[in-house]
């Protein structure tokens, strides 16, 4: 039985307005989410053109013209829809001139009659939007999102559709080519219209919510005065990374941080004073460390620092530089200028294994050996050693000594 188009046009007309009036019930709950404005509006000029394809039919100036010119604007609303959605400022002139073009060339003598030069131009402003959208996705796929990459795979499908029809043209009946037409194949098209948008709709439903969540996450996982992570991140990600180092066999090292005589700092200065010291600490830190490092507020004053695929000598240098630094680093508290230092510990697997909780607590007792030492100095855990070796700004060993006095002795 063939596919009946009027039906098709009607669901998906009906489909198109419910959805559109739900994404913007969406936006004006959460004005924070533009892309649902730009999508709602996708939707409903979909919509309109459904409506004015079934008032009109195909041939009219009304569905043809202005029809084509909403459905164009649908899918330029879809693409804005997905810069927003990626924070880029929208391109309101491909909005407006596109659908703006297409009625531009609908008044050129001839060309209502053609159907090849009509479904020539129509699919080749549609279908670059389609793959304009699916590169805005593309492009934002460090944010790992499940449903990203499947929103491409539709908006790119969508694309290849509306593409097609341009070497169609010749060999199938309207819509997809340019042959007479026939009412199965409107149906047919249409359906796979419908189809596509109730993908791509519940699909953009789904990002949206993969992100509010990820964002949930992430914020339960940082702490709020430094921007590093906090303690239940540093649970969850530490035990991650050190079962894969230890499937690898690959050496890695925890960095105990602790800001020292940090009460007399707040005493002195107030809670707001203190939070200046640990918010330049934490941007020194992220310079000293590499990308692939990971930093975590354990509280107060202290911090952790794991770093993959790194040996003891490594980390000793690296946390030497972090000491280094800070010694040197000034802070204006209320216009007056502090210094500040801190101890560090280091507990490295090729020590001590794999366990979190061991190299962490190795790393706190060599912390308090540092303060013990006389702070501002980098200890490192050792087995065979009772104290662990230190070192400070004042040695005058080079760095070509450092690893003799700090080698693990296992």
């Amino acid at each position: 039985m063939p596919i009946d188009s009027f039906t098709v046009l009607l669901f998906g007309l009906l489909i198109k307005l419910v959805l559109g009036a739900l994404f913007v019930v969406f936006w004006l709950k959460n004005r924070a989410a533009p892309w649902f404005g730009w999508w709602s509006a996708s939707l409903l000029l979909g919509g309109i053109t459904s409506a004015l394809y079934m008032w009109r039919g195909t041939e009219s100036l009304i569905s043809v013209g202005f029809g084509n010119a909403a459905l164009i604007a649908s899918f330029a609303c879809c693409w804005q829809g997905a810069r927003a959605f990626d924070w880029r400022r929208p391109l309101w002139i491909a909005v407006l001139a596109l659908p703006a073009l297409w009625l531009a060339v609908c008044f050129v003598p001839g060309f209502m009659t053609n159907i090849p030069y009509r479904i020539v131009v129509s699919s080749g402003l549609v279908a670059p939007l389609l793959v304009m959208a699916a590169v805005e996705f593309w492009r934002g796929r460090s944010e790992r999102l499940p449903s990203r990459w499947p929103v491409i795979v539709i908006l790119t499908s969508f694309a290849l559709f509306f593409a097609a029809r341009i070497p169609l043209i010749g060999v199938a009946p309207f819509p997809f080519g340019a042959l007479p037409m026939e009412y199965g194949w409107v149906g047919a098209f249409n359906l796979l219209m419908f189809s596509h948008t109730i993908l791509l709709s519940v699909l953009l439903v789904s990002l949206s919510k993969e992100r509010l969540e990820l964002d949930q996450r992430t914020k339960a996982q940082t702490d709020p005065l430094t921007g590093a992570l906090n303690r239940r991140a540093f649970i969850g990600r530490g035990e991650r990374l050190l079962q894969r180092h230890a499937h690898e066999g690959a050496p890695l090292c925890l960095v105990f941080l602790d800001l020292d005589h940090f009460k007399s700092l707040n005493d002195r200065f107030g809670h707001s004073g203190g939070d200046d010291v640990l918010v330049s600490f934490v941007g020194l830190l992220n310079v000293c460390i590499r990308p692939t490092d990971y930093l975590f507020r354990i509280g107060g004053e202290e911090f952790c620092c794991l770093l993959p695929h790194t040996t003891t000598e490594q980390a000793h240098r690296v946390a030497e530089r972090i000491r280094h630094q800070f010694e040197m680093t000034t802070v204006l508290i209320a216009g007056s200028p502090v210094k500040a230092t801190a101890s560090l510990g280091i507990a490295s697997t090729e020590a001590f294994g794999y366990e979190l909780d061991t190299l962490m607590r190795r790393a706190d007792m060599a912390v308090y050996a540092a303060k013990r030492s006389g702070r501002n100095r980098v200890m490192v855990a050792n087995l065979g050693d009772e104290m662990p070796a230190a070192s400070n700004g004042t040695d005058s060993e080079s760095d070509t000594h450092v690893g003799h006095r700090i080698k693990v002795a296992i």
